[in-house]
């Protein structure tokens, strides 16, 4: 679809175009997290962000398509989160056990100091089967981020299939323990929900290493056998 390009109040066409669809990403953030996406469509989510109907089609082709951008800004601000925590963390010259620490404490707490951010990303999965792609795509990004890194950080010579089945079930069981705490079904602190989650990602990685390694060995003697 164009778009008109001459200035208005001093704002460009694109400039104009991009808050409405800001607009309307904001409050279909407040609407689905109060009542998900089932309880939400195109004619009453531009009543509350005060746009006429034709400004939702100039950015969205439907609200599966809005429900993917909304999702694709939070999952790229969590991560972001994360990677900002292990960088500043690398910078400290910090150990394993408190860099995951540092960036679980940044990325879980990212998450619960706004929980609609987690009800957005991790708990409107069965709204439709759309809402449920869009969760296994968040667990899918968020795993190969970590996968990525942690092959990096352990200095592997090539990726192995245990690094990605491990930051799959890192991933996985975080997001459920975040949501179950969320929920106020783990009599814990924040801080030690943190402190579990770091030194269970430890273990996992610990345990990948050494089964990675072990693997390796047995083809090399097989080789020479």
């Amino acid at each position: 679809m164009s778009h008109p390009k001459r200035p208005f109040l001093g704002e460009s066409a694109a400039t104009r175009v991009q808050n409405r669809r800001q607009t309307l990403l904001d409050t279909a953030f407040v609407k689905a997290s109060e009542s998900g996406w089932k309880g939400l469509s195109i004619h009453q989510l531009c009543q509350d962000a005060g746009l006429n109907k034709r400004y939702f089609y100039e950015s969205f082709k439907d609200l599966d398509a809005l429900a993917a951008a909304l999702i694709n800004d939070l999952t790229g601000q969590l991560v972001q989160v994360g990677q900002s925590a292990v960088f500043s963390g690398l910078q400290e010259g910090k150990e394993t056990l408190p860099l995951a620490t540092q960036a679980l404490r940044a990325s879980i707490g990212w998450l619960v100091d706004d929980p609609r951010r987690a009800r957005i990303l991790f708990s409107l999965a069965n709204d439709n089967p759309g809402a449920l792609k869009h969760r296994q795509d968040v667990i899918k990004t968020l795993a190969q981020t970590l996968s990525a890194f942690s092959i990096e950080y352990h200095q592997a010579d090539e990726p192995h299939v245990i690094a990605k089945v491990g930051s799959a079930m890192l991933i996985g069981g975080t997001i459920e323990i975040v949501v179950s705490w969320l929920d106020g079904n783990l009599e814990v602190s924040l801080d030690e929900l943190v402190e579990d989650v770091a030194h269970f990602w430890v273990a996992v990685g610990d345990s990948a290493i050494n089964l990675t390694q072990r693997r390796l060995d047995e083809r090399s003697q097989g080789g020479k056998g």
